[in-house]
């Protein structure tokens, strides 16, 4: 019994240390994280307005992959460079306080922090622009990216070339009958 004493203190001493450097940065990882569940979210959505409007097309062609659903291959791409944020928001709060301690807070990780938030809040808004409808979106698309072709592998000029041929042949039928 006596040697399991010593053993708790040596454990309790590294956990404590080990939380003094997490500690400072829980509060940037929380911040990003919510971030990436935002844009989670937004790309749910997008992936679902992409399926709703493009449905016979993308039904019709067997090398278009999109259900309406998130992949597993882009959320473990997600997850590891979540897991990189992570140890360098730990990186940049070990490097503010221990190596460059002597010359003040320098924010490191709280720049960090506002660089993944920026490209999140980026990727929010081609995520929501993209095949919306609004005003707003079409406004937005003229200074961000559309996603359909990029994250999806959906040419997007062959779809509305489709819809396009879709819609005229559907005018040429209403034509001969009347």
């Amino acid at each position: 019994m006596q040697n399991t004493f010593p053993l708790l203190r040596i454990v309790a001493c590294a956990l404590s240390v080990v939380w003094c450097y997490v500690a400072p940065s829980l509060n940037f990882i929380a911040i990003c994280f919510f971030a990436l569940l935002v844009d989670c979210y937004t790309a749910w959505r997008c992936n679902r307005r992409i399926y709703e409007k493009y449905k016979e097309q993308l039904q019709r062609n067997p090398k278009y992959i999109l259900g309406g659903r998130l992949r597993s291959k882009k959320m473990w791409k997600m997850v590891q460079d979540f897991t990189v944020l992570i140890l360098g928001i730990f990186l940049a709060t070990a490097i503010d306080n221990g190596i460059l301690g002597h010359m003040g807070e320098l924010h490191l990780a709280n720049y960090l922090a506002a660089l993944y938030c920026a490209v999140q809040f980026v990727s929010i808004l081609e995520n929501e622009s993209t095949c919306n409808g609004a005003e707003w979106a079409k406004v937005l698309q003229k200074i961000v990216a559309d996603k359909t072709e990029r994250h999806y592998h959906i040419n997007l000029r062959e779809l509305m070339y489709e819809d396009q041929k879709q819609e005229d042949e559907n005018k040429d039928n209403t034509d001969k009958q009347q």
